[in-house]
């Protein structure tokens, strides 16, 4: 993936965030700079290929990170009782 574009910054924070409560913040932010991004100017067809392909790993990423979230509470709840 071309690095150059702006919003790139935006998915990477998201991808290296290890906090699970700033986790989604993080994924909608990169989300909103991506738009930003697609509304306000005429994109290529290779930053629309990228676009597409960051915007379906974010909603893996937000998947895996509500999945661990269940997964990490569910335990807690078991270990407690």
């Amino acid at each position: 993936m071309n690095t150059d574009y702006d919003w790139t910054k935006w998915y990477e924070a998201a991808v290296l965030e290890t906090n699970p409560n700033r986790m989604a913040d993080r994924i909608e932010d990169a989300k909103l700079a991506i738009a930003n991004r697609v509304v306000k100017s005429a994109i290529d067809r290779d930053e629309r290929c990228a676009v597409v392909k960051t915007l379906n790993a974010l909603s893996v990423l937000k998947r895996e990170w509500s999945v661990r979230e269940s997964a990490i509470s569910l335990h807690t709840r078991c270990v407690a009782n």
